[in-house]
């Protein structure tokens, strides 16, 4: 590798240091139809190795070792098939190939080369890169086509791709070529293990290590839904979601097949090969080539895929992968060339989501949010979240993503649609960022609405509810409430609403000790503490003796409030909170707001079963959570129901199983993550 590319490459790396498509340009991983056609040198720069130097012929040779090993193993146990080879018969076979063979084989390359095309297109969307699917499959396309060809994978590739879309810059390009192989080269290995176990005969202790090879593909999949951000010390790998996952898998098995199908058209009826013997040796014998480092594996594919086949004539067999590189190399690199010549760039589409900046929502945004009916929207002020916005930008969805799903938070506002064209709209953006739908915390009028549509809907949540104009401390069912007001009173405790100038050092103090009593702080759908968010809140103080000792925070709007972060400091009196609630109460019901939400418990114990119960088994070890129950109970609210719903139930139980995850273990704020 040159020091111009091994500068582009460590460029990369710094560029997008927190990023696993940028990390893993500096890994040993970098292989796959774009990377693996890197001669070693390449690799190794790429690699970025902590070794000491060594001289450069030792190192070439070290680096070249591990191939030079495996073709002299695989030359030594040909000799003799080799040694009997004629050149004469190997072109006799050539000219034997039919018309009919040859458009088999030009039809089987033309559907490998679109599966290598949604490489691209799956990884653009899942970075988000904006630009227009059809023109990153064509992209794809044409950068395999060359690089394979001309060799050099990771230079040529990322130079095709930054010719054909220059909006994303050469970093980028490279970014994408490296995800492209790497993408690549994981969906092989976990065909062929499913391709040994399935067919062992062909490699010696195959079923054994096609078990290992699914076995790890599982673990992998199981990292991906339990702990998708792997720490290496100030870097943080992200793997990819499962559904993008399944599509390069999906994508993997349709390119090698149809590749091995337009080989295996190509080969003589005299030979009488079955696909089934020949498609685990091709597989073995392509990750022979990409070992080798030559463009296209020549030599070493053709080594490989004779020894795997012992039984075969060999002349006639090397005679159709000749044939098979006209068609699946040299033509394609020849269209390519013509394409990447003739092509016009690419500009990226608008943004179809505004992204609200902490603390201020745009004006568009900050009015619907202002006339809708649930305050809660109040949430996109924490800058975690998006708006969907659909009807000409009069009405939106605040949604939210998990490292699985897209998720549309609590119910559409603004101007309504129908259901159908706004779930569509929802599964499309989905779609885009490589996740599943799913909707959380809807109300029960929208719960009917999804389901009409055909979506699976669950019970998820209770919403503790009072309405203002009817609420009375002086009832039975709140005698508790109460008693727990006439201790905080007793004890000396003042409750008022903040003024204008918040007392921030103390709220961010009072704050950081309860978290660290609780050990962190629940987000996704719950707000976290942070100086902006709170400023456009509502929020109300209690202090004992001139102390600060609590504070509770509420969406508002004129429809309802909303309680959001309740944080009592250790020493606060018993009732404290029981009084900044209700002096809240009062000041909304002065205002002339109807009705005051005192926000979601998990529901109760027989709505508890199916899919939405996995978030809420996660919730119940949480420190408080019971006595949360019985703090909000002792208000004597009226309890509506909250849904969660998704296509179907295999993706609500992969979302559930993902919004519990990333309500425990929330990714920093906006905010947090630039400091």
């Amino acid at each position: 590798m040159s020091g111009k590319q091994g500068f582009v490459a460590r460029v990369i790396a710094r560029e997008h240091p927190g990023r696993v498509w940028g990390r893993l340009l500096m890994g040993r991983a970098l292989t796959g139809r774009d990377a693996m056609q890197a001669d070693p040198l390449e690799r190794a720069e790429i690699s970025r190795s902590h070794r000491p130097a060594l001289p450069g012929l030792r190192r070439a040779v070290l680096r070249q070792a591990g191939a030079i090993a495996v073709l002299g193993l695989f030359a030594l146990l040909l000799r003799d098939r080799l040694a009997n080879l004629d050149v004469e018969d190997i072109m006799a076979t050539l000219h034997q190939v039919s018309a009919h063979q040859w458009l088999a084989a030009l039809a089987a390359t033309a559907v490998s080369f679109w599966a290598l095309g949604q490489y691209d297109a799956v990884l653009h969307r899942a970075l988000g890169t904006g630009l227009p699917e059809a023109a990153t499959r064509r992209a794809g396309a044409t950068a395999i086509a060359i690089s394979q060809t001309l060799g050099l994978g990771l230079v040529t590739g990322a130079l095709v791709r930054w010719r054909m879309l220059p909006s994303l810059g050469l970093v980028e390009a490279t970014r994408i070529t490296a995800a492209v192989a790497v993408s690549f080269l994981a969906g092989w290995a976990v065909i062929t293990a499913v391709t040994l176990v399935i067919f062992p005969a062909a490699l010696p202790g195959g079923a054994l290590i096609g078990a290992a090879g699914l076995g790890g593909a599982l673990a992998i999949g199981a990292i991906a839904l339990i702990a998708p951000g792997v720490r290496f010390g100030k870097t943080v790998l992200r793997l990819p979601s499962l559904p993008v996952m399944m599509r390069i898998l999906v994508l993997a098995a349709l390119d090698t097949v149809a590749a091995a199908v337009a080989l295996w058209v190509l080969v003589p009826q005299s030979l009488h090969l079955d696909f089934g013997l020949l498609f685990p040796a091709f597989l073995l014998a392509l990750g022979g080539g990409f070992v080798s480092g030559t463009p296209g594996g020549v030599g070493p594919f053709e080594l490989a895929l004779v020894s795997l086949l012992p039984g075969e004539d060999t002349a006639p067999l090397l005679g159709a992968v000749l044939a098979w590189r006209m068609v699946y190399f040299a033509l394609p690199a020849a269209l390519g060339g013509l394409t990447l010549a003739l092509s016009r760039p690419a500009a990226r589409h608008p943004d179809r989501l505004i992204v609200p900046a902490a603390p201020e929502l745009t004006p568009r945004i900050a009015a619907l949010v202002e006339a809708a009916p649930r305050a809660e929207l109040g949430l996109l002020r924490q800058g975690e979240h998006q708006v969907l916005l659909f009807e000409g930008a009069r009405a939106g969805w605040m949604i939210g993503e998990t490292q699985q799903a897209l998720v549309g938070l609590l119910d559409p506002f603004g101007a309504k649609g129908p259901a159908q064209r706004l779930l569509g709209a929802l599964r499309q953006e989905a779609r885009t960022r490589g996740r599943v739908a799913c909707l959380y915390k809807i109300g029960a009028r929208q719960a009917s609405k999804v389901r009409a549509a055909g979506w699976t809907v669950a019970p998820v949540a209770r919403e503790a509810v009072l309405d203002l104009a009817d609420f009375h401390l002086d009832t039975p069912d709140r005698a508790g409430l109460r008693r727990k007001l006439r201790k905080a009173q007793k004890a000396g405790v003042t409750v008022a609403e903040a003024p204008d100038r918040l007392p921030q050092d103390e709220m961010a103090a009072l704050s950081a000790a309860w978290v660290a009593a609780r050990g962190g702080e629940r987000g996704f759908s719950m707000g976290r503490y942070e100086a902006g968010y709170v400023a456009g809140q509502r929020v109300f103080l209690a202090h004992l003796n001139g102390a600060l000792v609590g504070y509770v925070t509420f969406h508002a709007n004129a429809q309802e409030w909303v309680l959001d972060l309740m944080r009592p400091a250790a020493e606060a009196p018993d009732g404290t909170m029981q009084a900044l609630i209700l002096t809240a109460l009062e000041q909304a019901r002065r205002e002339g707001c109807p009705r005051l939400s005192l926000a979601a418990l998990p529901p109760t114990g027989s709505c508890t079963t199916g899919p939405a119960a996995v978030i809420w088994r996660r919730a119940e070890g949480v420190p408080g959570a019971a006595g949360l129950a019985q703090f909000k109970a002792s208000f004597a609210p009226r309890w509506e129901r909250r849904y969660i719903a998704a296509p179907n139930t295999a993706t609500l139980l992969l979302a559930a199983a993902d919004i519990a995850r990333t309500i425990r273990r929330p990714a920093p704020l906006p905010g947090e993550a630039r400091r």
